[in-house]
């Protein structure tokens, strides 16, 4: 279902954003490009969905995350070829 019909956003892709991160209205409407701005009718709806989805989230228990099996390294840093000695001066010319 349509939350905001100027946008096109649904239910759905509010409900994905949540899940993706998104915790107040200035991160829904910057994902969505302006939710919200252009008559306002559904300002309402929207943050009625998105604090039933924050307090879904909160309430249900944290996803398991699984843990690399090899040890993460660093790149090796880039060898920089050595510097030329800079002159004293540089001179240049300009031709106006």
């Amino acid at each position: 279902m349509y939350v905001c019909t100027c946008k096109s956003v649904s239910d759905h892709q509010i409900r994905q954003a949540v899940a993706q991160g998104a915790r107040g209205f200035g991160d829904l409407s910057t994902r969505f490009v302006g939710i919200g701005i252009e008559c306002g009718k559904c300002v309402d709806g929207v943050n009625a969905l998105l604090q039933e989805c924050l307090s879904a989230a909160s309430s249900s228990p944290p996803a398991p995350v699984e843990v690399a099996s090899q040890p993460i390294t660093a790149p090796a840093a880039p060898t920089l070829a050595p510097k030329e000695a800079t002159p004293a001066r540089a001179w240049f010319a300009i031709d106006l």
